[in-house]
């Protein structure tokens, strides 16, 4: 390459290629950096509160088709679906039984909630909260005379 001390028309400056190349690496980096950020535990913790949410809602969805009452029961570490007021002979959906059983250090816990035939829980609203390690997580709010799961 010929280059001269005082060349007038020598530019100074990035390529667009250069630029374009920077901002790709910026990227990989800022993806590799979130992922160490938001483990999987925090995402697990996500996953089994909207396990629980579309429990509560096949439960409703239950009592609305039944006369009896349905509902769930919370026990610290896994929950059971109630069929009126006894453990339920039908398998929650995706589960192997009427128990779901949620991973270690994922606690759930709130009152018994019951559906009647008309879906209401009540006349207060019922809540459920999802807690890892002792820290709430999500809290789960069933709207009195309705049952909106929310």
């Amino acid at each position: 390459m010929n280059c001269r001390k005082n060349d007038k028309n020598r530019q100074n400056g990035f390529t667009l290629l250069e630029v374009i190349a920077v901002f790709v690496v910026i990227g990989l980096l800022s993806a590799v950096a979130m992922s160490r950020i938001f483990s999987a535990k925090d995402y697990s913790v996500i996953a089994e509160a909207d396990i629980l949410k579309s429990h509560l809602r096949y439960v409703h969805m239950r009592s609305l088709s039944d006369v009896g009452t349905w509902g769930m029961s919370f026990n610290g570490s896994s929950y059971t679906a109630l069929q009126d007021g006894n453990p339920a002979t039908i398998i929650l959906p995706n589960e192997n039984s009427a128990t779901h059983t949620l991973p270690d250090g994922i606690t759930v816990s709130g009152s018994t909630v019951t559906f009647d035939e008309w879906g209401s829980p009540g006349t207060s609203p019922v809540s459920i909260t999802v807690s890892k390690d002792g820290a709430t997580v999500e809290t789960i709010v069933i709207t009195a005379y309705t049952g909106f799961i929310q």
